[in-house]
C-alpha cells in the first residue's frame, strides 16, 4: 500500500472537522507523522471517494493505522424515497461491491457544488424520470460507521408519474409498490440497502404519503 502525507495533509486543512479527537476516544495523532506502523495518508482520491489511512494512537498505547472512507465532495450525496399515486418506486440495482442486484431508491453522489436537496432532485429525475413536486428532508445517515465517514441526506419526494421504461446505468427495473408490497418486502428480507431502510423508517415515523 502506498499513501501521500502531503495529500493527507492538505485535507486536514481544509476539513478539519474530520480530525477532531472526542474525549474518551483513541486519538488521531495530528502534531507530526509517527514513524512506526506506516503508511498513513491518502492511500486512494478521485473526484468522488478517498480513502484514508490514519495514525492513531490508541488507548493502550499502541500507535497503528486506521482505515476510512470519505465522499471527495464533502457530503456524500443524497437518497431520495419518491412517491407516485400512493405507491413508493423502487429500483432493481446491481451493485459491484456485492456483486447482487438490490431493491433500493434513488441515490447518487453529489455533482461539485451540489447541495443535498440538488442532488436528491436530480437523481430522482435521471433513476426514474420524474420530477418531484415536493421534497421533505428526513434526516442524515452514515450508510457504515465502521468505514464510511460522510454522511448521505435522506429526503422524501412526491413525484410525477415515473418512466418505467427509463435504464440508467445498472438499474433493469423500476417498480411502484404499495405499503403493503413493501411490508411483504421487508419481512421477506428483499430489501437490504441502508439507505432504504432508513429512508422508509423515518417516512413511516412522520407518517408521510403513502404512510399516512
Amino acid at each position: 500500500m502506498t499513501a501521500s502525507f502531503d495529500d493527507y495533509e492538505r485535507l486536514r486543512e481544509s476539513r478539519p472537522a474530520l480530525f477532531v479527537n472526542p474525549p474518551g476516544a483513541w486519538s488521531v495523532i495530528l502534531e507530526e507523522c509517527p514513524s512506526e506502523g506506516g503508511p498513513y495518508g491518502v492511500c486512494y482520491s478521485d473526484p468522488y471517494l478517498t480513502l484514508l489511512r490514519d495514525p492513531v494512537a490508541f488507548k493502550d498505547g499502541r500507535v497503528g493505522g486506521y482505515l476510512r472512507a470519505l465522499h471527495s465532495g464533502g457530503h456524500g450525496g443524497a437518497a431520495v424515497l419518491p412517491v407516485h399515486d400512493g405507491r413508493i418506486v423502487l429500483l432493481r440495482h446491481f451493485r459491484h461491491s456485492t456483486r447482487q442486484w438490490h431493491w433500493e431508491i434513488p441515490r447518487g453522489f453529489p455533482e461539485p457544488g451540489d447541495s443535498p436537496e440538488r442532488t436528491a432532485r436530480r437523481e430522482v429525475e435521471e433513476e426514474i424520470g420524474a420530477s418531484p413536486s415536493s421534497i421533505e428532508f428526513l434526516g442524515d445517515v452514515y450508510a457504515d460507521t465502521g468505514i464510511a465517514a460522510s454522511k448521505v441526506g435522506l429526503f422524501w419526494a412526491a413525484v410525477g408519474e415515473p418512466d418505467l421504461s427509463l435504464r440508467e446505468e445498472g438499474i433493469d427495473l423500476i417498480e411502484p409498490v404499495t405499503p403493503e408490497r413493501l411490508d411483504l418486502m421487508l419481512e421477506q428480507g428483499e430489501i437490504t440497502d441502508s439507505f432504504t431502510l432508513a429512508a422508509v423508517l423515518h417516512a413511516k415515523r412522520r407518517g408521510l404519503s403513502p404512510f399516512a
